[in-house]
């Protein structure tokens, strides 16, 4: 039982790292739409210039927002539920919640493998 609790906090902590790393991509993303457009306007460039650029910046977005929706609406409350079926508790996942924080790499190496 040791092993798979082990298990089930390697994966909480793989699942919250996946989702945070969609949410920094969305923001940086989100940034350069911004900075883009402030340069449009600071330089007066022609929108039609850097249409392309918006756009496919926009549509880039929309996906990571798309993955983020399958990442917490999906596959993480399926995670949650096999880990439930399999035993696993909230304290299994390494604290009072589902899952736990994102453990530091120093903090994953005392993990036992």
């Amino acid at each position: 039982m040791n092993a798979l609790t082990n298990t089930g906090r390697i994966v909480a902590d793989e699942l919250r790292k996946a989702e945070r790393s969609i949410n920094l991509a969305a923001r940086d993303t989100a940034q350069f739409l911004l900075t883009t457009l402030e340069a449009t306007e600071t330089h007066r460039v022609s929108p039609a210039m850097v249409q392309r650029t918006v756009r496919a910046t926009v549509a880039a977005l929309s996906s990571l927002v798309d993955g983020q929706e399958q990442m917490a609406m999906r596959a993480h409350p399926s995670i949650e539920k096999a880990g439930r079926q399999l035993g696993l508790t909230e304290t299994s996942w390494g604290e009072t919640l589902p899952k736990p924080a994102i453990a530091s790499s120093e903090e994953r190496e005392l993990l036992p493998a």
